[in-house]
Order: C-alpha cells, then sequence, then structure tokens
C-alpha cells in the first residue's frame, strides 16, 4: 500500500484527459501508490471556507470508518490541508486523515489559497510516504474530472464529504523527477 520508491517515469502528456481522474504538475512523492480503491472528496459545489470545521469532523468520522476496516484512501478538497487558519483550509490534525495515502489540495474558483508545501503538517505527512498533489483547473494548473466523481457509486454522501469506491485498485503514478502525477481512471 505505500509509495513504491522503484523509479518512475511518469509523462502526464502521454496520457489523455478522458483516461485521467486527477493530473497534477505540482505532485511530491515519488512511485506507484498501490492498494488503493477509494476516493473521499469534499463536496465543492456551494463550499464555503466557514464549513472547515465541520468538515473536519467529518473526516474524522470517515477516517475512522477507514481504520475499522484496514483501508487507505485519496483524500481530495479545497485550500490547505492541516492548517491552522480554519479560513485557508480544512483544519484536520494527522488523526484525522491517517488512512490517506494521497492528498490532494484543489483550488476552486471562488477561494484561491496558496499549496500547504513548506508546513509542518506537510512535511509530516512525506515523512509517513503519503503523496500530494495541488490542482487548480480553473486555472490550467491540472486537472481533476469532477464529473466522473460525482457519477461513481457513492459509498457514503454526507454534509459536506463523499467517497467513492472503485472494484479495482487505481492506478497512481507520481514521478518526483519531473513533479508530475496521476490518478488514471478504471
Amino acid at each position: 500500500i505505500l509509495m513504491n520508491e522503484n523509479s518512475v517515469t511518469t509523462d502526464v502528456s502521454s496520457y489523455s484527459s478522458e483516461s485521467l481522474i486527477a493530473a497534477s504538475d505540482n505532485a511530491l512523492g515519488n512511485g506507484h501508490i498501490q492498494g488503493i480503491k477509494d476516493i473521499v472528496y469534499v463536496k465543492t459545489q456551494n463550499y464555503t471556507p466557514s464549513q472547515n470545521q465541520r468538515i473536519a469532523e467529518e473526516l474524522d468520522k470517515v477516517n475512522k470508518q477507514f481504520i475499522a476496516e484496514k483501508r487507505n484512501y485519496v483524500l481530495i478538497g479545497p485550500g490547505r490541508w492541516g492548517s491552522a487558519d480554519p479560513w485557508l483550509g480544512i483544519p484536520v490534525k494527522w488523526s484525522q486523515i491517517s488512512q490517506t495515502r494521497l492528498i490532494i489540495e484543489q483550488g476552486i474558483e471562488n477561494y484561491k489559497v496558496e499549496p500547504s508545501q513548506g508546513t509542518h503538517f506537510f512535511h509530516n505527512l512525506t515523512s509517513f510516504g503519503v503523496g500530494y498533489f495541488t490542482l487548480s483547473p480553473h486555472l490550467n494548473d491540472g486537472y481533476l474530472d469532477t464529473e466522473y466523481l460525482e457519477n461513481q457509486q457513492k459509498l457514503f454522501d454526507y454534509e459536506h464529504v463523499v467517497g467513492v469506491r472503485f472494484k479495482k485498485s487505481l492506478r497512481i503514478e507520481i514521478d518526483g523527477r519531473s513533479t508530475k502525477g496521476v490518478i488514471c481512471k478504471i
């Protein structure tokens, strides 16, 4: 399940956007993240940062469910993960998202926050071998097929957070040299 540190060459340009759930030109980590069938994402339609604390509480409940199932997941949401300032992102603690193996900070049209690279929280994640993408599709920086995710069968659909489970493991690649990463569709 942990990142396979074998050398990976991920040429995002070799994938068509139709074959990808997500692509990042600002990815950290290296290798293939294996054995992941679940994506948990924050709903961005009607998103407001005033709900970030409630979103963190929902994620705590979700993470406990994944701990009980001994499963890992990809986590996608707006702003900075682990921010001490809830206006800049979702103020989760590591214990609230400990089962994630790839974190994606998603820029959205009306909520543009600098990525969390360099923060203490972020350094803790990389030390656990958790991959990291930043995406700002509205700025042509990365790609996320939200329609594809929304059309998948829901594992759960809470007020702010949705989970989808795929039948097969996702293909997740990160090339640390080029800082590019992808999640391929099944």
